[in-house]
């Protein structure tokens, strides 16, 4: 082999050398941000992927820009600092850092998407969030206990009445999936937006009910319900669990 060849061949193995580096250091950050921000089938369910993805992108499976992203998104720091890392921090320790507080109100994510209390509401952009600004004063304690998990989402639609009345809006905590039978959740189905009641059966199904009887409850198997928790839920997912609404009280 001559000069050059050896040469390129060098080239080649440090190009190869650098690529792992650069890899293996997105690993670390991303496994810093998946262990702060909560079990790991929640945050593979924020991101709308299946828990047995997570796993393999924890284990050095190559990741896409998109899903970094969704990644980066659910567990809340920037695309910036899961892609590179250096000079950077997470997303929600610079904000805090860069802006002053105020004490007296508090900002809450809002998808841009609506939960339909129906059979569904298309929410193309269910990845990107809008800000609601409200006064602590107006919160109870369970909402304010919980707001670095909380997002709010804005009712469709009537099948959840006399709970829930169309462009509600709901504050729902996504750390709280694990199913408490008779709580109301948001579901994620595909591209659609779901607001339902869960319970658990004796035989160990899932209802899935609206409060409108008007609406005839679903039931789902057993082994299809277990497939929310083993395999993040996909294509149907946990968003959370609804702990607070705000709307006008009465029918409309």
């Amino acid at each position: 082999m001559n000069d050059k060849s050896e040469e390129n061949s060098r080239m080649r193995n440090l190009s190869v050398l650098a690529a792992n580096r650069q890899t293996e250091s997105i690993v670390l950050r991303l496994r810093e941000a998946v262990k702060n921000a909560g079990k790991q089938k929640d945050v593979a369910s924020r991101a709308g992927i299946p828990a047995s993805s997570l796993t393999d992108y924890l284990g050095g499976r190559e990741l896409k820009l998109s899903v970094a992203a969704r990644l980066a998104n659910a567990c809340g720091v920037s695309l910036e600092w899961l892609a590179i890392g250096e000079n950077s921090v997470p997303k929600l320790q610079k904000e805090q850092s860069e802006q002053p507080r105020d004490f007296s109100n508090v900002s809450i994510p809002h998808y841009v998407g609506n939960a339909s209390a129906g059979n569904g509401s298309y929410a193309a952009n269910v990845d990107s969030y809008a800000v609601i600004n409200i006064g602590r004063d107006a919160l109870p304690p369970i909402v304010l206990s919980r707001l670095s998990s909380l997002v709010a989402v804005t009712v469709r639609g009537d099948s959840m009445s006399p709970s829930l009345y169309d462009c509600d809006t709901i504050f729902v905590d996504t750390r709280d999936c694990e199913i408490i039978t008779g709580a109301v959740y948001v579901l994620r189905r595909d591209a659609d937006l779901l607001v339902k009641r869960l319970s658990w059966s004796v035989t160990g199904d899932l209802i899935v009910s609206s409060d409108n009887p008007l609406y005839k409850p679903e039931q789902i198997s057993a082994a299809k319900a277990r497939q929310l928790f083993e395999d993040g839920g996909f294509p149907i997912a946990i968003v959370g669990r609804v702990i607070w609404r705000m709307g006008i009280m009465g029918a409309r």
